[in-house]
């Protein structure tokens, strides 16, 4: 379900990741690229249906190592298999890096401002724009789409961007109609976000 440059690169590499649209999709892969110790640098989702016999999700990742070498392709796609599946258990490993990260880094995010969710008003007339500002951490990506999904929106798709030490991320949303999500629930569904980002 992968396939990316596993070549010596030593900045970046883009990934490309093409897989049935499902629930679960876009935690598991970000949540493996966290696991691999991958920092997401921008990213673009987005569903297509182009045989009319299903949606698939096409994720483009721009990925650098935090440490060492890029991971090879075929180890990507075996723990993003696991993780769909439900063998790789992401969200105790994801909390066991975090832990170590805030023993490391503690002091100094101890004055990142906190995360910031917002509706853009008139963002796109087919979904709800949802707009993430944070600090970039590990796993944040996994855990904005957990909340996502967690809530019962369907993400159509995605930009991310990560600027410095912050992400900055819109989401575009629909309810289970496939609409966009009526004023008021979209402002819940920001303050829900927000909260679940926050915790």
């Amino acid at each position: 379900p992968a396939e990316g440059d596993t070549g010596p690169e030593p900045v970046g590499a883009e990934l490309l990741v093409a897989l049935p649209d499902r629930p679960g999709v876009l935690p598991a892969a970000a949540g493996v690229l966290a696991l691999h110790r991958l920092t997401v640098r921008a990213a673009d989702l987005r569903t297509v249906d182009p045989l009319g016999e299903g949606r698939v999700l096409l994720l483009s990742w721009r990925v650098a190592a935090e440490y060492g070498s890029l991971p090879q392709a075929a180890r990507l796609r075996a723990d993003l298999a696991r993780a769909l599946e439900g063998s790789l258990d992401v969200p105790a490993r994801l909390a066991e890096r975090e832990r170590a990260h805030l023993g490391r880094a503690g002091r100094r995010g101890a004055g990142a401002p906190p995360p910031k969710v917002t509706v853009a008003p008139a963002g796109s007339r087919l979904a709800t724009v949802i707009e993430v500002r944070a600090q970039d951490a590990p796993g944040l990506l996994y855990r904005i789409g957990r909340a996502l999904e967690d809530a019962g929106v369907t993400v159509r798709s995605a930009r991310v961007g990560t600027l410095g030490a912050n992400a900055v991320d819109a989401f575009y949303v629909t309810g289970p109609d496939g609409a966009p999500l009526p004023p008021r629930e979209a402002a819940c569904l920001a303050a829900e976000l927000e909260r679940a980002l926050g915790g």
